[in-house]
């Protein structure tokens, strides 16, 4: 039993059960791996670059999980981790390898990726 005091006297205080339970909040979604198209392997070859390869990899990721949960793929410095001039080139030469179409806002906002390449052949043989 629980005890209050309100105006110099002790009440006694119980819980109630009121039979609901709280809601418990979902986790949210994390991508744990990733399947590398053989397009994005054979392009990511002609490059030097750990930057590029880092953004492919992000972008991949972030690819699947907007395929799960929707949304645009905007590469801001929170979703990357990436430095700043490292990703703007690291993307730009992505888009010339053709793996991706960016959107390039005015100004120092953030690139938004458009498509993904995937290089998966759907069909089956």
């Amino acid at each position: 039993m629980n005890y209050v005091i309100r105006h110099g006297r002790r009440i006694e205080v119980d819980t109630l059960n009121t039979g609901q339970t709280p809601k418990r909040r979902r986790k949210a979604f994390e991508v744990k791996f990733v399947k590398v198209p053989v397009q994005w392997i054979t392009a990511l070859s002609q490059t030097k670059s750990l930057g590029t390869w880092r953004l492919a990899m992000v972008i991949l990721a972030e690819a699947f999980r907007r395929k799960h949960m929707g949304g645009e793929i905007v590469l801001s410095s929170q979703v990357t981790r990436i430095p700043n001039t490292t990703r703007q080139r690291a993307a730009r030469e992505l888009a010339s390898l053709g793996l991706i179409q960016l959107e390039i806002p005015p100004g120092k906002r953030a690139f938004k990726v458009l498509t993904v390449a995937d290089g998966l052949d759907n069909r089956r043989r």
